[in-house]
């Protein structure tokens, strides 16, 4: 498991909830898979979270195809990671938290802090496949991107985030 995976998941199996949001929100899908991945794996994953990671994650666009074979080559894993993940929403895997999520009223999507209020389930047309129940907002409190901690960046705590960035450093200096 990579370095950011390993310490946020240590972190969070003893954080609050809001941390959860907040590394759903704020997180950068592209480059951490491993630590989304573990996350939906969790029981212990509050709902709300859970539902961030599924629209975060591209299920208005991925509900576009009606199965794995209509799915280009690059997107086949997102697809099943998406169903997977919807599976377990559908069921009451995760657990229920004061922590809500709105994707009709995302107040801070990544990329468009300065437009709150993204309507996930309208962003893209297949978001018309996806079940109803995955459209409804998770009651509670809607913190995200801009209630995290002064010092957070991208959904980790300063210290790991300095942990992450120092190893990077690290890295360099063994290349010259």
């Amino acid at each position: 498991m990579e370095l950011y995976a390993e310490l946020m998941s240590e972190y969070l199996k003893t954080a609050p909830d809001q941390a959860w949001l907040y590394a759903a929100c704020d997180s950068n899908y592209d480059g951490n898979g491993q630590l989304i991945r573990w996350m939906i794996d969790q029981p212990e994953c509050p709902q709300a979270a859970a539902l961030a990671v599924f629209w975060y994650s591209g299920a208005g666009y991925y509900g576009q195809f009606q199965s794995r074979d209509d799915v280009p080559s690059h997107g086949k894993d997102t697809y099943e990671f998406l169903h997977t993940l919807q599976g377990r929403l559908l069921a009451g895997f995760y657990r229920t938290t004061e922590m809500g999520f709105n994707p009709r009223n995302d107040p801070t999507p990544i990329g468009s802090l300065t437009k709150p209020g993204l309507d996930w389930t309208a962003e893209y047309g297949g978001a018309a496949n996806v079940p109803e129940a995955l459209k409804q907002a998770v009651p509670g409190s809607s913190l995200g991107v801009l209630e995290m901690p002064e010092g957070w960046v991208e959904g980790m705590p300063p210290e790991i985030y300095d942990r992450v960035e120092a190893s990077y450093d690290e890295e360099d200096e063994g290349e010259e």
